[in-house]
């Protein structure tokens, strides 16, 4: 595995942990992960050809479409200009050679960590064979110190890694033994037991280190302890291989039996510890091996390792520690973790007690009592008696499944801590137990897959892709991670809910599974053997629902038609009752709601039911027939919340945004039933007045998407709410350039309009709505470059205005300003007035729009300082309005800051209002000069500072570029 003998460019590969280079001890940025493969099977074939595909496949996987050579090749460029920057143009590589159909490593031993690691191991290894410990000693020191973890981790388990990998691990073993038993050869077993403590720990079923463990400890002169391992390389043995120990472990416990004198070694480096005294009279006997009484766990506990550990200082710590969860959250898995890891410190014994049969104070007590075998002497008072045995024994007792009988459970630890005690309680349940002492650790599902990163990293898929091997589906199938992030998802990451999915791998496909657990994941079954304790998820959920009092009872079915984050205004519609809030408290109390808290700053607090709990409340609610009842308390709920839509600018409008986002799954929810499940004409009315919602708080593909289904129900609906639905469809559509496609619904909206509507909108009810909607479908059409089809519009606005409502008369006028900028004819003293006018009737919208125009008005007049100033009131009234993107006003900016010389801020700000525009399916560019003042900000950068430009613009919000908002605001509000 060795290259040609150059020293390669003064690099070291560090790959036997997290694949590291670094050049002369300064590191080296590989550039992303798919560099970092490409590396690393670059290292595992160090010297050798590979081919092109073979790093194809290494990079993109075997699932990606063909990539191109060309594509390969930019790919190894970078990976080469990373590893030597100073190359010159043209000049061979002296690290990555190009061969016929792929790439050589030019890899200098002494460079590679994992083949320096191997070559000191394999000496090591012969000096120890030859009878030179010493060396041996050395050489495996030198070695180890070189190993920093699993060799490449990010794609250990690839196939084109793993056998190199296990080879490596292997190596890593062996080289453990060696160091070990040289150590002892030289006179320090004290050194040696500190190295096999953690390699037996991690390498528990590798015999050859439980026999130097043994042997360290006789000649410590710790024969006991020696005895004692031995003892527990049997059990482990039994236990997890069904074989008793090999010839050589068993012939090492016979002679320390013997205390054959041969076991005594060279003389230690140091002087051994003076042997322990003799027993005083009247002294116990050194304590026996503790007692665990746990139940046996064959399957790997998968990302609880944070609240593991976060147990493990809580149980060492205090008297009753709790862990709190709803069902299926996996509190029994961790807890008997948390008690094995935690049993060497409690000499008097660990104990498993299931309280699932339990079903009163009498029950627990002798269901205790029959766990820990204790019989008390012939007494009247046996609850007394236990709390005497306990409190003198340092003894750990997991009670599990405390939930049912939490008022017996939380009487007794009153009893027992009552007076000082040795005992520590580690108890499971749905809630806490609230006495003296105790310490909660709430548990929750596992983590899903989060917006960035490796969905593999998340918890809950690596546990459900662990079951599904272990199930039997192929590992290599090509769905397999795309199904297990769906399925992962539909239980929010519920561990009970992920391991019965799983279980059915052997039946269904997994994207059959998929199907089943996003249609109701609270269905699962158990199949096959196994206990009866959660044998359905339904089932475990009913253990809670059970025990709840008529309010909370009610509370949980009601809001089962919220499907996702809700806030209590939401829960008291559905369920209804004085108390809501309070009903509420007591559900996240018993894990059977999930508080969220405030969505947004100020806003209300919102909970939420996990689908696997949600799917048992709905199932409660059809069998009491109470579901179309509770959906029609929604629906009417969610109504009267849009019915309240509030004029189009004023604050009021910014409250009104909030509450839907507070509860936006309730308002889907609503839509879907009464626009697609069961249509209806309430929904058209719905989605006629959701335009600005949808527009303003950045949903304008949802916005269409729901106008577009209204509008497959036009016989149910009113002519007025047609024409709305279709105006505010003719909006969303020219807001993305697409004025072809609108123009047939502003054809067909006016026709409705101009019929049996024609007085009622031009002076009723209705004219505010449509004055709205013309003038927002006005804006994007003059925008567009429609201007006949936008002064079409105009007018719509201004016979509205005709009876004289002074807000459709500011309306009006700013149709007729739109109508003038776009022909350029325009003075700077209207834009003041008509901006004073909006700011003292406090509609935002038009001081918005004013000051969009006159942006535009100051750019076309070369005035910088005035357009920067209009700008700055532009992005603040879009704040105060509660709106949080703004691709317009972003566009607008970055023309500012080009046109001013700054092409590092335009470049963000162009990359800003592309990002929000393309997200919003909105018109990009929307200035016509954009294309040309794009081109030359970023000719005016490098590469690399545009790159990093673009990056930083894709993050940028308008509260990023106004960051004073209360001096924008009070600029916003003078009159320019």
């Amino acid at each position: 595995m060795q290259g040609d003998g150059r020293d390669t460019a003064g690099l070291r590969f560090r790959n036997l942990g997290p694949l590291e280079v670094d050049r002369g001890g300064e590191p080296v940025a590989l550039g992303g992960a798919r560099l970092t493969a490409a590396l690393s099977l670059l290292l595992v074939h160090a010297g050798r050809h590979v081919s092109a595909d073979a790093l194809t496949e290494a990079m993109w996987g075997t699932e990606t479409r063909p990539r191109s050579p060309s594509t390969l090749d930019s790919h190894v460029w970078r990976l080469r200009k990373a590893l030597e920057p100073q190359r010159d143009r043209g000049a061979p590589s002296q690290v990555l050679r190009h061969e016929a159909g792929g790439y050589r490593l030019l890899a200098d031993p002494a460079s590679v960590d994992s083949l320096r690691f191997e070559q000191l191991a394999a000496e090591a290894a012969d000096l120890l064979a030859g009878g030179r410990p010493e060396e041996a000693r050395d050489r495996a020191e030198r070695a180890a110190a070189l190993w920093r973890g699993r060799p490449y981790p990010t794609v250990a388990d690839e196939p084109w890694a793993a056998a190199a990998v296990a080879r490596l691990e292997e190596v890593h073993g062996q080289l453990r033994e060696v160091l070990a038993e040289a150590l002892l050869a030289t006179g320090a077993p004290h050194r040696a037991l500190l190295e096999l403590e953690p390699a037996v720990a991690e390498t528990p079923l590798r015999e050859r280190l439980w026999t130097l463990r043994m042997l360290a400890q006789y000649r410590l002169g710790r024969a006991d302890e020696a005895l004692r391992t031995y003892r527990q390389a049997r059990e482990l043995l039994l236990e997890e291989l069904g074989l008793e120990p090999g010839a050589e472990l068993r012939e090492l416990h016979r002679r320390i039996l013997a205390e054959d004198p041969t076991l005594a070694g060279p003389p230690t480096a140091t002087p051994d510890p003076p042997p322990d005294p003799p027993p005083s009279p009247g002294t116990e006997p050194e304590a026996a091996p503790v007692e665990v009484h746990l139940p046996h766990r064959t399957s790997a506990l998968v990302g609880r390792g944070e609240d593991l550990a976060a147990l493990a200082a809580l149980v060492a710590e205090a008297p009753v520690v709790s862990l709190v969860g709803a069902a299926g959250c996996g509190k029994t898995r961790l807890a008997i973790e948390v008690a094995r890891e935690a049993a060497a410190d409690f000499p008097g014994g660990v104990w498993f007690v299931d309280l699932t049969a339990a079903a009163n104070a009498d029950h627990v007590l002798s269901t205790i009592s029959s766990a820990l075998g204790y019989a008390p002497a012939e007494t009247g008072r046996p609850r007394d008696a236990l709390a005497g045995f306990l409190r003198a024994r340092r003894m750990l007792l997991l009670l599990d499944n405390c939930e049912h009988v939490l008022d017996a459970v939380a009487d007794l630890l009153d009893e027992w801590f009552r007076a000082p005690a040795e005992l520590t309680v580690l108890a499971t349940s749905r809630e806490p137990l609230e006495v003296d002492g105790e310490r909660v650790h709430l548990l929750g599902p596992l983590p899903l897959p989060g917006d960035g990163g490796e969905v593999t990293d998340s918890p809950a898929v690596a546990l459900l892709l662990d079951r599904l091997t272990a199930a039997g589906a192929d590992p290599d199938d090509m769905g397999l991670l795309t199904h297990a992030v769906r399925i992962a998802a539909a239980v929010d990451g519920v561990p009970l809910a992920l391991e019965l999915a799983a279980a059915r791998a052997r039946a269904f496909s997994l994207e059959e599974i998929a199907h089943q657990v996003t249609a109701d994941p609270s269905s699962l079954a158990r199949v096959g053997r196994g206990s009866d304790h959660h044998r359905t998820v339904r089932a475990a959920i009913e253990q809670s629902y059970a025990v709840l009092p008529p309010d909370e009872a009610a509370l949980h079915r009601a809001v089962s038609v919220l499907p996702g984050p809700f806030t209590v205004s939401a829960a008291h519609a559905v369920a209804g009752g004085p108390d809501t809030a309070d009903v509420v408290a007591r559900l996240v109390h018993r894990s059977l709601l999930v508080p969220l808290g405030p969505a947004r700053p100020g806003g209300p607090s919102r909970f939420t039911q996990l689908a696997t709990i949600r799917g048992h409340a709905a199932h409660t609610a059809q069998a009491a027939g109470e579901v179309a009842e509770l959906r029609g308390r929604r629906d009417r709920w969610t109504a009267g919340v849009v019915g309240a839509k509030p004029p189009l600018g004023h604050a009021e409008e910014a409250t009104w945004f909030d509450a839907l986002d507070d509860d936006l799954p309730a308002l889907r929810a609503t839509l879907q039933h009464r626009l697609v499940d069961a249509p209806s004409a309430e929904g058209v009315t719905m989605a006629a007045r959701l335009g600005t919602y949808w527009y303003f708080r950045s949903k304008a593909i949802e916005g269409r998407a729901w106008a577009e289904r209204a509008l497959a129900h036009e016989e149910r609906a009113d002519r007025l709410s047609l024409a709305l639905v279709r105006l505010t469809l003719a909006h969303h559509l020219a807001s993305g350039g697409r004025v072809d496609l609108a123009e047939p619904h502003v054809q067909r909206a006016a026709h409705l309009l101009d019929g049996d509507l024609a007085g009622a909108t031009a002076s009723g009810p209705g004219a505010a709505l449509v004055a709205e909607v013309h003038t927002l479908l006005a804006h994007s059409l003059f925008v567009a470059g429609a201007l006949e089809q936008g002064r079409q519009a105009s007018r719509r606005v201004a016979a509205a205005a005709a009876a004289g409502d002074p807000e459709l008369r500011l309306l009006a006028d700013l149709c007729a300003l739109m109508d003038r900028s776009s022909a350029g004819s325009i003075g700077p003293g209207e834009l003041s007035e008509l901006h004073d006018r909006a700011q003292e009737r406090g509609n935002r919208h038009v001081a918005l729009v004013v000051s969009g125009v006159a942006v535009l008005a100051a750019i076309r007049g070369g005035d910088l300082a005035a357009g920067l100033g209009w700008s700055d009131r532009m992005i603040t009234h879009r704040l105060l309005l509660g709106v949080s993107d703004g691709p317009v006003a972003l566009e607008l900016r970055a023309t500012l800051a080009a046109l001013a010389g700054d092409p590092r801020s335009a470049a963000r700000l162009f990359a800003a209002a592309r990002t929000q525009a393309l997200r919003n399916g909105l018109r990009w560019p929307a200035v016509p000069t954009t294309p040309e003042l794009l081109g030359r900000v970023t000719t005016a950068l490098t590469r690399a500072e545009a790159q990093r430009a673009q990056a930083e613009g894709e993050r940028l919000t308008l509260a990023d570029v106004v960051t004073d908002l209360e001096m924008a605001e009070s600029a916003a509000s003078c009159s320019g």
